[in-house]
């Protein structure tokens, strides 16, 4: 009888031995250089980047990565697969200086000069993923070209990454040269093409949810004043091994499948970074480009329109603007970033290097950052794109 207690007390409190480290420990531990900087946007937001000099073998790097995240998630999602898997240390392994985004609102990047995220939540939130392509990218890319010195970034994105580096180099074309080769990770663009009957469903029921939360003063998702709460939730739940695939599933939902190549070792890692804080208005700009079939930004309604676009309705997002040199990773598996999608905008950017269909079956929206062989199907392909612009 004693066994078996013992067996179960085991299974529920089995620990990952990377649980509860800082992002700038995790990297630490694993025998990486960590820095934070911090820097101020246009428009008055805080943001903080963590830096990985260089690899565990050198001292020295050749060119520097900017990697931006997706929604609800920070910098990172590239790293919390491990040192053999992820992206950001497979590219430092490589002579990269990895620079992991944090676009505002997210945990290490919650702070403003003036206003503060829980009693001004009002002013604080109200931003959506425009505002992370006109403000945050812009200040990340020139910050980083002021300590180094290096004129363009190799940059990648996932999802929301993609989405806000397209908003960037069509509302700023400028920055186009600034940026020597971008690789999309499930380009997040034309989302009424998606083949996910839930994200339609709640693209139709998103405005009505907006203006109920609104009405009671919530514009910070998931929970209000306390971004951490559902990361403490979730790790209690999806911690012991009887709950995982439950937590897994529920992922999947999030990311439109099941999850077949989930490194299950990982999420007890995964659940204390992610999700992290977002405004509201960010899934309901997404809702708006669902419903309307519209890549611009998002609509106000008349009367602010006209105050920051001088117009009813705000003017589409000019694609043949982004002549960076683009990469496209997509699946016909992921809903949320398939290949009709992928087909519809690619012909709008005047500069695509490669369109790289993923060819592993099942291949989802989330994969491209929690699957345990990202090293065989996203590193190395995305590296060798790299490899042909140093």
């Amino acid at each position: 009888m004693k066994v078996y207690l013992v067996m179960l007390v085991f299974m529920w409190v089995k620990s990952h031995p990377d649980e509860n480290l800082s992002a700038a420990q995790y990297i630490q531990k694993h025998g990486y250089p960590f820095e934070a900087h911090t820097y101020p946007t246009e428009d008055g937001y805080l943001l903080t980047a963590h830096r990985i000099p260089h690899g565990t073998a050198t001292n020295h790097s050749r060119q520097v990565a900017l990697l931006v995240h997706g929604m609800g998630g920070g910098g990172e999602n590239f790293i919390f697969t491990g040192p053999t898997n992820s992206l950001a240390f497979y590219l430092a392994d490589r002579g990269y200086d990895v620079w992991l985004f944090n676009a505002r609102g997210t945990t290490a990047s919650r702070k403003h000069s003036t206003l503060d995220p829980d009693k001004d939540s009002g002013k604080f939130w109200d931003f959506s993923w425009h505002e992370m392509g006109v403000y945050d990218l812009p200040a990340t890319i020139e910050y980083i070209q002021q300590k180094t010195g290096v004129e363009s970034v190799f940059y990648v994105g996932h999802s929301q990454g993609t989405t806000v580096l397209l908003v960037m180099l069509s509302w700023i074309p400028q920055m186009n040269p600034k940026i020597r080769v971008a690789a999309l990770l499930a380009p997040t663009v034309f989302l009424h093409d998606t083949s996910s009957p839930l994200l339609m469903i709640l693209a139709r029921l998103f405005p009505l949810l907006q203006k109920l939360l609104e009405q009671a003063n919530w514009y910070e998702l998931p929970v209000p004043k306390n971004p951490n709460l559902l990361n403490s939730i979730m790790k209690i739940f999806c911690t012991p091994q009887f709950f995982q695939s439950f937590c897994i599933d529920f992922l999947g939902i999030i990311a439109g499948g099941v999850l077949r190549r989930f490194n299950k070792t990982q999420l007890p890692v995964i659940v204390q970074y992610a999700p992290q804080a977002l405004s509201l208005k960010q899934p309901a700009h997404y809702a708006q480009s669902v419903i309307s079939g519209e890549f611009k930004p998002f609509d106000h309604g008349p009367k602010r329109n006209f105050q920051l676009f001088n117009s009813p309705k705000p003017q589409y997002y000019n694609l043949s603007n982004c002549k960076a040199p683009m990469a496209l990773f997509y699946s016909p598996d992921d809903p949320i970033s398939n290949i009709r999608m992928v087909d519809k905008f690619a012909v709008k950017l005047p500069n695509v290097v490669l369109k790289h269909q993923v060819a592993v079956e099942g291949w989802n929206h989330l994969d491209y950052i929690m699957a345990f062989d990202l090293k065989e199907v996203v590193n190395e392909p995305l590296y060798e794109v790299f490899k042909g612009f140093e």
